[in-house]
């Protein structure tokens, strides 16, 4: 059993069809305890209410004793937890950390209380602390990240991305729906992410 936590992003109300409410079902319905909540504001988000939930679904999640501890951010749900490592708001590490087509924070302008720079070695440092295991996934072709994911985040954060080719920014606009490969790393560090 593993304790997960899904982080959505930018306008995202949790709909029917998108990967993260079908790994939040299947994880369920496999017996693992799943944190999925939602963000408020997410039309105009404020970073420092969406850092105030993170904070208290970790110290919830903390609470419970047993299993694996996994973190799983889209988009601004990634730049959440890299703002929440970076400003020391995330007091214990977590086993692993997925960060799914996180977002460019030079796109985010509008997002009120964004302080993420990303080419500041203590961010990436204090990224890596947060976690056990930090995997980054996106596409080749996404508009939030149009410098590319290696050059945006890859390069500063000292990680190989792992890319879709073609999945746009793995939204349901982009046709990303059900995916296998993001439940079966849950259960399985080694499974492969790229299974669609």
């Amino acid at each position: 059993m593993a304790k997960v936590l899904i982080l959505h992003g930018w306008t995202n109300r949790r709909q029917q069809g998108h990967w993260q409410r079908h790994l939040a079902t299947a994880l369920r319905q496999q017996g693992h305890i799943v944190a999925y909540p939602q963000f408020p504001n997410t039309d105009e988000p404020k970073l420092d209410e969406w850092q105030e939930l993170l904070a208290a679904e970790l110290d919830i999640l903390g609470e419970i004793e047993s299993g694996e501890t996994i973190v799983i951010g889209h988009s601004l749900g990634c730049i959440n937890w890299i703002q929440g490592a970076a400003t020391g708001l995330i007091k214990t590490p977590v086993d692993r950390v997925l960060l799914v087509a996180p977002a460019d924070p030079r796109m985010l302008g509008e997002v009120e209380g964004l302080n993420v720079e990303l080419t500041n070695p203590a961010v990436a440092s204090a990224l890596h602390a947060s976690t056990s295991s930090l995997t980054v996934l996106a596409s080749d072709k996404d508009k939030w990240t149009p410098r590319g994911i290696k050059v945006t985040f890859g390069d500063p954060l000292g990680v190989e991305p792992v890319i879709i080719p073609g999945a746009g920014h793995l939204s349901l606009d982009d046709g990303f729906g059900y995916w296998p490969g993001v439940i079966n790393w849950v259960n399985d560090a080694s499974a492969d992410l790229t299974e669609v």
